[in-house]
């Protein structure tokens, strides 16, 4: 038997999601002013778990203990946390990153600016991507009960 869809009573615990409730600091600084859609981006460079099989089909898991990965922010260049990034040129110094959404806490305490970003020159939105990378990005829960 078919459901009316219309008459479905819609239910609450389907969350809204606002960008607005994101906080991106680097070096304790609030990030501000991005590319349009994408703020942040984080990638690990390796599994946390990883399975060995020999010969005969036996296998292994092994748990890594590696947490490097790079964090990417999605900047406007008229952001105030690109002038920042210039200035810091390709260095040995290093940055704090943290990141908090309703859903996650994302947390990086020794990062690099390991390459000047790539920068396009033209018409629209003046973006860059300026990528970290990161000793150890922790990743915690977040979400509001």
């Amino acid at each position: 038997m078919a459901q009316n869809l219309a008459n479905q009573v819609l239910e609450d615990d389907e969350p809204l999601f606002d960008a607005g409730d994101v906080a991106i600091y680097l070096d304790n600084k609030l990030v501000k002013y991005f590319n349009g859609n994408d703020m942040a981006s984080v990638s690990w460079t390796t599994d946390n778990v990883t399975l060995d099989i020999d010969a005969q089909g036996a296998g292994t898991a092994v748990k890594n203990h590696d947490g490097r990965g790079t964090i990417t922010l999605h900047l406007n260049r008229a952001s105030d946390t690109w002038q920042d990034v210039m200035g810091y040129g390709v260095s040995t110094g290093y940055h704090k990153i943290d990141i908090s959404t309703p859903y996650e806490h994302i947390y990086a305490g020794k990062s690099l600016l390991t390459k000047n970003p790539d920068i396009n020159v033209g018409g629209g939105a003046q973006t860059v991507d300026a990528a970290f990378s990161c000793v150890n990005i922790a990743l915690e829960p977040n979400k509001q009960k």
